[in-house]
């Protein structure tokens, strides 16, 4: 061995060779050092650096003893010295010489350790990261972005996923629906009690008091929470991506064509054939100083303002916010309108006299809660009224408060334009202008003789109101919905006529799915349609856009509320056809349902028949037998009424079987009997039914009434005129309660077996069959095996369906009708 091997072996074996050598040794002491010191000496505040260990390389912003401190205040490990499970090397500027030797560990900038802790969450440290491995002459990964058409069976769920409108619209209705909820039920204010800390210094208003609020570039402001080294710079949100351009000349011809259709006046400015025409959904106010709008496209925005830095959309961020935003509001009071979901209204007047408050107090304390709690700020508007609280929030813009005070509006509303008043469109202001009127105070002094030749009489009253300050419209705090809809106008390009009645099928089931949620059902079906204008390219400007088109729309009108999601296909398909358009031509499609009514919860005497006990039924002297079959027992134990014939009580009233059909009309007067004129309407049943129900059948059959007869022998037999128990029920809701009266019977109610016939030949006439065939088979297994009353009440049930196919299709339904029975006629 040689002299210089074993020199080496002598110097490792110190007495530290069991720590693997003496700077291994003095790393493992310095890290037991730093444990003790910060167990001992140092306030834990946060764990917000569990698992990070850091090392300090070079002079960096704040010190290494400062970044050693924070490290130990919230959860994170500092290393003198390099070691294996050093996770991140903190450095502000770095000789390629050290990097080489750093290896693979992450070296970040010192901004990454002081923005978590000021968001109290780790952030991502890719965004922090001084250099990376890819160099200046490498070539990114460029992989193509292959755009999804409506022909794909998953655009519809990634076109919602990514879309803002969607967003804005749903959440508005979301938070709409959410304070409607929320004052329907008894409810606390935990957040008044902080109010009782707030510092006085203003006079309590003595008139009603409105407040706005409007969140500040909401969109971008959510976006910097992750991004705060963009805080400051000029930042757009906006879906851009490298999807490919289409030619000039098609962008040309775009651009021309929409400029021919809009109003005089109007421009499109900085669109060439290398511009993106992605739009900008929201900007900071860095970018707005230099010109940037909301809505413009990107490739304007970036030649306005080169240095724009543009930000991917946030959607779980902004409904995080949003719900923060609505709660913290909630917790003060419940006088809120809710418009959107970075938008509200708030009556503050009684909060701010019970709790002695000033509008500047309320203002400074809400406004630092909000930005407390969502990190965004926003800005509030207060007035008498919903409008003059609006106008005011443009004054306290960006991050402020402004109250509009009563005897300040006329002067204050005097130098606010026309265009700045709600329902103030262009057409509008171009009949004003020709008027000389461009701002309130021109029409404060104008005659409303000549406001209503130019605008109409109630247009022009309702201006002169406003420029004055005049909003006579309540805030709305509970929410009803009119419509349900969902439309899609990108993507939309059909090969075949298969996909476009499959994308239908899609957007029907999106309209239905939100239609379920609310709990409502609708009558009226409208579908839109976006039609290439026969003047424009066959290829849109923006990649897969709808491009310039024609919208035409058709409606269709029910009888009855649609209880299945199939109607609605076979209304929305039915619509189309007769709409007869191409559908290569098609660029946007849209699904409407109106008449909307709440969805009913089984009917209260079902479930009086299903779940509810009745009490016994006193003999008055008559001996009564009870032939049906006892219920089930609930689980209190008590006893449950009985099934049987209908029977009078003491008072003269009558029990039905049927408990769970209440509220029966009692047929007083004569019931008409007809004379057939068909073999399909069977006269027994015919003559069971109401005068209403009877006259509906003779006049879909063109029967002849012959003159009256004597009443039935049991009127009380008969069904009420009055809407069916089962509507808006459809055939997995229906099912259940049907298994159940078939099991409590022995034999049927002749009340019963009419209604349900009559609701399944209702079903006929109104085209909502797709589930008569199921149902009639259910129903043909499970009287087969009962006796002959259930057979007969069976071919009633089968008698009343074929009537609703005869008035609806002129034919019958295909269902079994006779059983195996020896006893049966």
């Amino acid at each position: 061995m040689s002299r210089r091997r074993q020199q080496n072996r002598d110097d490792e074996d110190n007495g530290f060779a069991e720590w693997g050598g003496y700077m291994e040794a003095k790393k493992a002491k310095l890290r037991e050092q730093y444990k003790e010191t910060t167990a001992k000496e140092v306030e834990k505040l946060s764990d917000i650096f569990t698992g990070v260990s850091i090392l300090v390389n070079g002079l960096t912003n704040p010190s290494s003893d400062q970044l050693k401190l924070l490290m130990a205040q919230h959860g994170g490990t500092f290393h003198l010295y390099q070691s294996s499970t050093t996770t991140h090397i903190i450095a502000s500027n770095l000789p390629n010489v050290k990097i080489n030797k750093l290896g693979s560990v992450p070296i970040v900038k010192p901004s990454w350790i002081t923005d978590s802790i000021a968001l109290n969450k780790l952030l991502d440290y890719k965004r922090y990261l001084l250099y990376t491995n890819q160099t200046t002459t490498q070539p990114p990964l460029d992989f193509p972005v292959v755009a999804k058409t409506a022909s794909d069976p998953h655009f519809l769920e990634e076109f919602y996923s990514n879309s803002r409108l969607h967003l804005i619209s749903t959440l508005g209705a979301e938070y709409k629906q959410f304070i409607s909820d929320l004052r329907e039920k008894p409810r606390d204010f935990p957040g008044r009690v902080k109010l009782s800390h707030v510092p006085k210094t203003g006079a309590v208003p003595q008139t009603p008091v409105v407040m706005h609020i409007d969140m500040d570039c909401f969109f971008v402001s959510v976006g910097l929470r992750t991004r705060p080294e963009l805080r400051g710079l000029p930042v757009a949100v906006t879906h851009a991506r490298r999807a490919q351009l289409n030619p000039n000349k098609e962008r040309e011809e775009t651009v021309t064509l929409n400029m021919d259709r809009m109003p005089e006046g109007v421009e499109l400015r900085m669109i060439d054939g290398r511009s993106s025409m992605s739009e900008v959904a929201s900007c900071s106010y860095e970018a707005r100083k230099c010109g940037v709008k909301n809505g413009m496209f990107l490739g304007a925005a970036a030649k306005l303002c080169p240095q724009i830095k543009t930000i991917p959309y946030d959607f779980e961020g902004y409904k995080e916010v949003s719900m923060v935003l609505y709660k913290t509001l909630a917790s003060y009071t419940l006088n809120i309108e809710a418009v959107s979901c970075d938008e509200m209204y708030v009556e503050v007047s009684d909060l701010l006299k019970s709790y002695d408050l000033s509008v500047e107090d309320w203002a400074n304390h809400i406004r630092d809660e909000i930005k407390t709690a969502t990190g965004c700020p926003c800005s509030t508007g207060f007035g008498s009224n919903r409008l003059q609280a609006r106008l005011a929030t443009k004054k306290a813009k960006p991050d402020g408060s402004y109250y509009l005070k009563p005897e300040d509006v006329e002067s204050y509303l005097a130098e606010i334009a026309l265009a700045d008043l709600p329902g103030v469109g262009y057409a509008t202001l171009s009949k004003l202008k020709s008027l000389g009127l461009e701002t309130c105070g021109d029409v404060q002094v104008a005659s409303l003789g000549v406001l209503q030749r130019e605008l109409g009489a109630k247009m022009g009253e309702t201006l002169l109101e406003q420029a004055k300050g005049i909003d006579r419209k309540p805030l709305n705090y509970t929410h009803e919905r009119k419509s349900v809809s969902a439309e899609i106008n990108y993507g939309i390009r059909f090969k075949t006529i298969n996909e476009c009645y499959n994308f239908l099928e899609s957007l029907g089931n999106e309209v239905w799915s939100r239609l379920n949620e609310i709990k409502m059902r609708a009558k009226t079906v409208t579908l839109k349609l976006m039609i290439r204008a026969a003047d424009a390219p066959l290829e849109t400007a923006k990649f897969l856009g709808h491009g310039l088109c024609d919208s035409v729309s058709k409606s269709q009108t029910l009888a009855h509320h649609i209880s299945d999601v199939k109607i609605l296909h076979r209304e929305v398909r039915t619509l189309y056809d007769k709409m007869n358009v191409n559908y290569a031509e098609l660029r946007g499609l849209g699904v409407q349902l109106t008449k909307l009514e709440k969805l009913a919860p089984i009917n209260p005497t079902l479930s009086n028949f299903l779940q509810q006990e009745s009490k016994k039924i006193q003999p008055t002297g008559d001996k009564t037998a009870s032939r049906g079959r006892e219920l089930v027992r609930p689980p209190s134990g008590e006893k449950v009424a009985t099934r049987g014939r209908p029977r009078k009580n003491s008072k003269g009233q009558k029990n039905s079987l049927s408990n769970f059909f209440k509220n029966k009309k009692e047929i007083t007067g004569q019931n008409k009997s007809v004379e057939i004129k068909k073999a399909e309407v069977d006269l027994n049943v015919l003559q069971e039914l109401p005068p209403e129900i009877r006259a509906e059948i003779i006049k879909e059959y063109n029967l002849e009434t012959p003159a009256p007869k004597p009443p039935l022998e049991s009127p009380e037999t008969a069904p009420p005129a009055k809407k069916s128990p089962f509507s808006g029920l459809n055939w997995p809701q229906l099912k259940p309660i049907l298994y159940k009266w078939l099991q409590s019977e022995q034999k049927p109610d002749n009340y019963d077996v009419v209604l349900l016939g009559e609701h399944f030949r209702q079903s006929a006439i109104t085209r909502d069959i797709d589930w008569l065939p199921t149902a009639m088979n259910f129903l043909y297994r499970n009287f087969a095996q009962m006796n002959c009353c259930w057979h007969k009440a069976y071919h009633k049930i089968v008698d009343l369906v074929q009537q609703g196919m005869v008035a609806r299709y002129g034919g019958t339904l295909l269902i079994k009708r006779d059983f195996d029975c020896l006893n049966c006629f």
